[in-house]
């Protein structure tokens, strides 16, 4: 039975649904994976004759087995065509290089056919940011997608690794454990199964479920950039910040039409070779590190324990170098990321609280009483989640629970589960979710039956998973004694003390996404997301207008950095956009959050004037993703 479970949850995918093909009853809805962002009444001219060569020319780069003819969407097409949450467009061509002296080739005749480029990892974002659109002058887009570069490799004796810009989360997961079993990889995320990349990761900020760790950040990264000389000539510079010996070609930036076929890309281009043809003897070499350049953000921790009205993290942060937070302004095409010491030992807890401010003073007194402590991850969910991940989230948790988030094989089943969705049946945007709506009473419950009545009893959850650093464990539970001592009968707890026990707190927590739009679809109800950061001295949800309010409201967090999403499900007929736009006004202006906190901006969110200029300073033509954070998707951006 669980191999059929498996199989259906798949098919579900992450963000569930990606919707060009509607009966008329679903186009009179919103579904939480949002509606197409296009612009439809966006100009469309005559391809010039430098754009009608293209295709040829891009064939000639990669090969005719790593290009695909664009046009309107289809079956072949669709992956690539359509986002994950929102967002469809067409593309001229979609382009997979397998060598990165290809991708600079394939940049400079894709700008200087007056093309727009467009980069794509795992195309798993859920702001529309990582799909082409139609832009206000009509230039059409060539899709450059990475995944052929899924190779990785360490350096300084594996205290750290190489990424190329399509190496997944789920693969480096896999490949730093089987090598290092004393040290994790650094993003371990929800989304896991679902493969998405470590350049997408750094590009569009990742998610916070690791507090020792923080999201996705690096100084060392090799990237490309476009700019134009005083002459008018487009030029594609290479920035190489990696900082490892053997790929030391001087750190800066180099023109490309001055070093053909030489420098570092051709290095790594023969270095990767080495490592695919050599595997094991490649994880076993080692180079090292030069500079002091940070591969994550050393200071995060600390940061976190301050108890003060900043935010965490959020989206429109402008710290770091370029390819932090870029958007697709400039495209990665390498990565180094450290790894980290694993625990001694662990324990995961899920906790039960009888309000919201006790669990708040749980996490400030407990968990985030000093840096050193702070432990791996603390994740939040309200009773409003708890009730709908139980009731549509079984069929996708049970198969997660029992393959495990890092599973290959829920990584291939992903790619079913994008071409069911491309067909072009009447009805097949919602076919699954109303399946597993139907499906889910039959199958067992995620969670242990004694978390299960914890769950109903309370309405605020938190599962954390603390580990032993140098006795860190002991210290928490000294901690957590004491706090229970001082708040009697406010916390209900329940240890896990099975690796399938542990399994089921984890999917549990991490399949509130689908399951919401699951549950959407099954009780004929509307739907829409928003995720927001709320300083780190706040806790309390963002009060929503008397009016029109919404029959579920669904707020799970990262508690420690205290981001939030929130899934709001609405009656027919209820104007879900101007909804979503209140929460967002108070947000920004009430709460005094930050708005988005991860996945980037995209289509969804318009970014502050300081983001907006160090995105136009990347990238001066708007030649990278244009469109993105409400800048003009007009060459040079212009009005």
């Amino acid at each position: 039975m669980m191999a059929s479970v498996a199989a259906l949850s798949l098919t579900a995918g992450f963000v569930a649904g990606r919707n060009s093909y509607k009966t008329p009853e679903e186009n009179d809805r919103v579904l939480p994976n949002g509606l197409p962002r296009s612009c439809c009444d966006a100009p469309k001219k005559d391809l010039t004759l430098e754009q009608q060569e293209l295709y040829t020319k891009l064939q000639r780069i990669v090969g005719k087995n790593n290009i695909i003819q664009g046009g309107e969407e289809n079956a072949q097409t669709s992956k690539f065509l359509k986002g994950a949450r929102l967002g469809h467009g067409t593309a001229l061509a979609i382009v997979q290089p397998t060598k990165l002296t290809q991708v600079e080739a394939i940049v400079q005749a894709v700008v200087d056919a007056g093309c727009l480029v467009l980069v794509q990892g795992s195309n798993t974002g859920l702001t529309g940011g990582s799909v082409p659109r139609e832009t206000d002058d009509g230039r059409p887009t060539v899709v450059i997608s990475m995944k052929h570069f899924d190779t990785a490799f360490p350096i300084d004796d594996g205290k750290r690794m190489v990424c190329l810009a399509g190496v997944g989360l789920a693969s480096l997961k896999r490949l730093v454990s089987e090598n290092f079993p004393d040290r994790e990889s650094h993003s371990i995320l929800g989304s896991t199964f679902l493969n998405p990349t470590t350049a997408a990761g750094v590009a569009f900020g990742s998610g916070g479920t690791q507090c020792r760790k923080g999201p996705a950040w690096t100084e060392r990264a090799l990237y490309l950039k476009v700019v134009q000389d005083k002459y008018g000539k487009n030029i594609v510079k290479i920035v190489n910040r990696l900082g490892i010996e053997g790929f030391d070609e001087k750190e800066g930036e180099f023109e490309s039409e001055m070093r053909p076929n030489k420098g570092i890309l051709h290095q790594l281009d023969q270095y990767i070779t080495v490592v695919k043809g050599e595997h094991d003897n490649a994880m076993k070499k080692s180079n090292k590190s030069y500079g002091k350049e940070p591969a994550h953000d050393i200071h995060y921790k600390e940061n976190l324990c301050k108890m003060d009205n900043q935010v965490s993290r959020y989206n429109a942060d402008t710290k770091g170098c370029e390819c932090n937070r870029s958007e697709g302004k400039v495209l990665i095409l390498a990565s180094v990321h450290d790894t980290f010491e694993a625990p001694v030992k662990d324990k995961t807890y899920w906790l039960s609280f009888s309000d919201l401010d006790t669990a708040l003073r749980f996490r400030s007194e407990v968990c985030l009483d000093n840096p050193q402590d702070v432990p791996v991850s603390i994740e939040y969910m309200d009773r409003d989640t708890f009730d709908v991940i139980d009731r549509a989230g079984r069929v996708m948790g049970n198969a997660i629970k029992v393959l495990g988030t890092a599973s290959p094989m829920v990584s291939k089943l992903w790619n079913i589960k994008l071409w069911v969705e491309g067909l072009n049946v009447r009805g097949a945007s919602t076919f699954m979710d109303s399946v597993f709506y139907w499906l889910n009473p039959v199958l067992p419950s995620v969670l242990p039956r004694k978390i299960m009545d914890m769950g109903r009893a309370k309405d605020h959850h938190v599962c954390i998973t603390v580990g032993d650093f140098d006795g860190s464990l002991d210290r928490f539970e000294s901690r957590f004694s004491n706090f229970q001592v001082k708040n009697p009968g406010s916390v209900d707890v329940y240890e896990c003390t099975t690796a399938m026990e542990k399994a089921s707190v984890s999917s549990f927590r991490f399949i509130a996404a689908p399951a919401f739009r699951t549950y959407c679809v099954g009780a004929g109800l509307q739907g829409v997301s928003v995720d927001y950061a709320l300083p780190k001295n706040h806790g309390e949800e963002p009060q929503l207008p008397s009016t029109n309010m919404p029959t579920k409201r669904l707020r799970y967090s990262h508690f420690a950095c205290n981001v939030v999403h929130e899934d709001l499900a609405y009656e027919q007929g209820v104007d879900t956009h101007e909804a979503k736009m209140e929460l967002k006004r108070t947000v920004d202006h009430v709460c005094k959050g930050k708005l988005p906190a991860e996945h980037g901006h995209g289509t969804e969110y318009h970014a502050p004037k300081n983001t907006q200029k160090r995105w136009q300073k990347m990238d001066p033509l708007n030649v990278m993703n244009p469109g993105i954070g409400g800048l003009s998707s007009k060459y040079k951006y212009e009005d």
